[in-house]
């Protein structure tokens, strides 16, 4: 009766050994793909980590570059292009922007006697130049004219040059120093029937010769309906060509001998 059950355990020692095998391979097969799991999240996790650490091409290499552009073109902002005029027969000159319009002597006497600026009283004045604000700058509103102009008058004295300017009922003669030359300047209103005029005149004696400038601001508003422009801004903006002006000293014999000996050896030079 004994040796039946020798096959019998055997066969149970056997069916153990496979269930053991089974299970020992099951917990293998689960570490393993634990570990895979974990292998490839970590894969994942340090590759978008060095993604966004990296230059992406079109944003942050690119961004700093414009944010660099427009803080310096805020620090330095594009100069207006200016125009320099100058008189070498009467050593003076100023400058201006480039949208004004420019009136030379010719045109200023042959045309209308608007375009001329207030007499000095005598018949020697000339005037060389008119420089003139465009209407577009004031669009739509009463502005008709702001100008300023250059004269001079070689046929007075220096007495006569400062009584050139008449002195308005309730006004005051005033001085500036423009450049280092001394000016009188007086400024005058006057106005009815929906025009007005805002003049400041300016004289100085220099050179034996009566310089005499003028700012102008002429508004019309007839119907009343137009906007109104203040004359004191417009007449800003010609103060700004005022404070350009320079007027050479008068040059002795000995200094106009220097330059003409002088003259060949400079490259020549173009108003």
């Amino acid at each position: 009766m004994k040796l039946p059950n020798a096959p019998i355990a055997s066969s149970i020692r056997k069916v153990h050994l496979v269930i053991l095998l089974v299970a020992l391979a099951m917990v293998a097969t689960t570490v393993g793909c634990s570990k895979n799991s974990s292998a490839v999240s970590s894969s994942i996790s340090a590759s978008s980590s060095l993604r966004a650490d990296a230059p992406q091409a079109g944003t942050s290499t690119v961004e700093p570059a414009a944010a660099t552009t427009k803080t310096s073109s805020a620090e330095k902002p594009p100069v207006p292009k200016l125009i320099t005029y100058k008189s070498r027969d009467y050593g003076v000159s100023f400058v201006y922007p480039w949208q004004y319009s420019f009136l030379n002597a010719k045109t200023i006497a042959q045309g209308d006697a608007a375009l001329r600026p207030k007499s000095d009283g005598h018949d020697g004045q000339i005037t060389l130049a008119r420089i003139d604000i465009p209407k577009g700058f004031y669009a739509d509103s009463d502005y008709e004219s702001g100008y300023f102009a250059l004269s001079l008058d070689q046929d007075l004295s220096q007495q006569e040059c400062d009584a050139s300017l008449v002195v308005p009922k309730d006004g005051k003669l005033g001085t500036d120093t423009i450049n280092g030359v001394e000016f009188h300047w007086i400024e005058t209103d006057n106005g009815g029937g929906g025009r007005a005029a805002k003049l400041r005149q300016y004289v100085t004696f220099s050179n034996s010769t009566c310089y005499e400038f003028e700012m102008g601001v002429k508004t019309r508003n007839e119907d009343g309906l137009a906007r109104e422009v203040n004359p004191d801004k417009v007449l800003r903006r010609l103060d700004g060509i005022l404070r350009t002006v320079q007027i050479l000293p008068e040059q002795g014999p000995a200094t106009a001998e220097a330059e003409s000996s002088t003259e060949d050896l400079e490259p020549a030079s173009h108003n």
